[in-house]
């Protein structure tokens, strides 16, 4: 049944496979807002309000590293409270996971607080099998890319660096790899190791470049102009060069 609406809605749409998969700016932006939505009421009209929620705590997650966290958060606030008593574990460690993110990249520590709700109740997802659409369990890899993201974002350089050390056992695809590196790079920016952030951003340039993401490569333009001119251009001359190919057409 939720296959058949979400046919009947997205029509077979690739496109909006690539903007949910690979938001950007701009009027990509309204056009992947409009596709969640979408998704979204696709999802309630299945009458599987399991999935209505998870459709719009990814929306809150891709509304937050979207560079909009205040609505990211409301989004993936309003979806928690929205859980049935009976919702398995993993959906509340996941949207936990996420309301973190979003307070970290807001400053707000209590995004401390939320990453330890969410390793709690993951801690008692492992009690049971996953509930579909959760369909993996959050382990402490996993909570801990989390805690990195939102420490880097606090500005916790040795918080986000054992969390960092942690995730490298977690399993991920390529570009989401790529965007937990460029957060990694961050932490280790706000460390003074300039050296280490340029090139790991570098690595998560060019993987965004090979899968045509143009949320990594956003997520490194903004790292880079994080840095200002506080960084000596011996140390950015290679990231800078890569990052101005996007408008010359060379690749190195």
């Amino acid at each position: 049944m939720v296959i058949a609406v979400w046919r009947q809605t997205f029509g077979g749409s690739s496109g909006a496979r690539r903007t949910l998969g690979r938001p950007s700016r701009g009027a990509d932006q309204a056009q992947a807002r409009r596709y969640y939505k979408m998704s979204i009421a696709a999802a309630q009209q299945a009458q599987h309000p399991l999935l209505a929620i998870y459709m719009q705590g990814s929306f809150g997650q891709y509304a937050t590293t979207a560079g909009d966290a205040v609505h990211g958060l409301r989004l993936l606030r309003d979806a928690a409270g929205r859980l049935p008593r009976s919702a398995p574990h993993t959906a509340r460690a996941w949207l936990a996971s996420l309301e973190a993110v979003s307070l970290g990249y807001l400053g707000d520590r209590a995004a401390l607080k939320a990453l330890d709700d969410a390793q709690r109740h993951a801690d008692a997802s492992f009690s049971g099998d996953p509930v579909w659409p959760w369909v993996f369990q959050l382990d402490a890899a996993k909570i801990a890319s989390y805690r990195a993201v939102a420490a880097s974002r606090l500005g916790l350089p040795k918080v986000a660096a054992e969390a960092f050390r942690v995730a490298n056992g977690s399993a991920r695809s390529p570009k989401q790899a790529a965007i937990v590196a460029v957060e990694h790079a961050r932490a280790t920016a706000s460390g003074g190791h300039l050296d280490q952030a340029c090139a790991l951003t570098l690595a998560a340039y060019d993987i965004g470049s090979q899968y045509e993401s143009e949320r990594v490569c956003q997520a490194v333009h903004d790292f880079r102009a994080s840095l200002g001119t506080r960084a000596p251009q011996r140390v950015t001359a290679e990231l800078d060069e890569r990052l101005h190919s996007a408008y010359t057409g060379r690749t190195n």
